[in-house]
């Protein structure tokens, strides 16, 4: 139980470095650009092409002069202006590497792939709250099976009715040595029980207690014991 709830804390604290890792990339990514805004170099420049597809990321080619040259460089579109080619902007680049640049009207950044940082990130938040809300379960059953010990016993796995091919929790049918049965419902989690439905009667030890109940089965997937988190179901 204790190793159980160690890896659930060390799968929720790997979850929470790559959501903060998620954020810190997207707030970087954004702050770059305003930064570039507040210390590039000004100069004119003129719009070359525009391309505005149904789908995908909008852009425009600006020409500009910088070092004596004139370069062109390719400028994600974030705001919802229109463009010719022809047309007047200011552009604001890098004097390290005026290929970096933007105008004071667009920042440069593809909506398209904010979105996606964004996606991620929000996913990988998702998942640590999912991996913290399980390691905070393992610990409260891990501190409830300290204060009531294991009960020897059998199990039997029941797939709960019009489960089909679903992913409902199934119930678990358990009979403790003193005689005593008692009907329990596994929890959404990665430790599940429906592939032990093979067959009946499995030995197992029952601890905790209520909503902090947990199901040791004797044998898992292979020979090493098997923790199932469950809670006393209804009747």
């Amino acid at each position: 139980m204790r190793a159980v709830a160690s890896r659930a804390w060390a799968l929720a604290a790997l979850w929470c470095l790559v959501s903060a890792g998620g954020l810190a990339a997207v707030l970087g990514v954004l702050h770059s650009a305003d930064t570039l805004l507040s210390t590039g170099t000004r100069v004119p420049g003129t719009v070359v092409s525009v391309a505005t597809p149904p789908k995908g990321t909008r852009w425009i080619d600006v020409s500009f002069r910088a070092d004596g040259r004139v370069l062109t460089a390719r400028v994600d579109r974030s705001s919802r202006a229109a463009y010719t080619p022809g047309q007047r902007v200011t552009v604001v680049f890098d004097p390290a590497d005026p290929a970096r640049a933007r105008t004071t009207a667009e920042d440069g950044l593809s909506e398209n792939g904010l979105g996606f940082a964004w996606i991620g990130f929000g996913l990988a938040l998702l998942c640590f709250l999912v991996a913290a809300t399980g390691a905070v379960g393992w610990s409260r059953r891990f501190r409830a099976v300290r204060r009531t010990g294991w009960q020897e016993g059998t199990a039997t796995v029941v797939l709960a009715p019009g489960t089909g091919r679903g992913v409902n929790p199934p119930y678990l049918h358990v009979r403790l040595l003193s005689g005593e049965a008692v009907r329990l419902r596994a929890v959404p989690s990665t430790h599940g029980a429906r592939f032990l439905r093979t067959y009946t009667n499995r030995p197992v030890w029952l601890g905790g207690t209520g909503s902090a109940s947990v199901v040791l089965f004797r044998h898992g997937r292979g020979d090493a014991p098997y923790a199932v988190p469950a809670v006393v179901a209804r009747s």
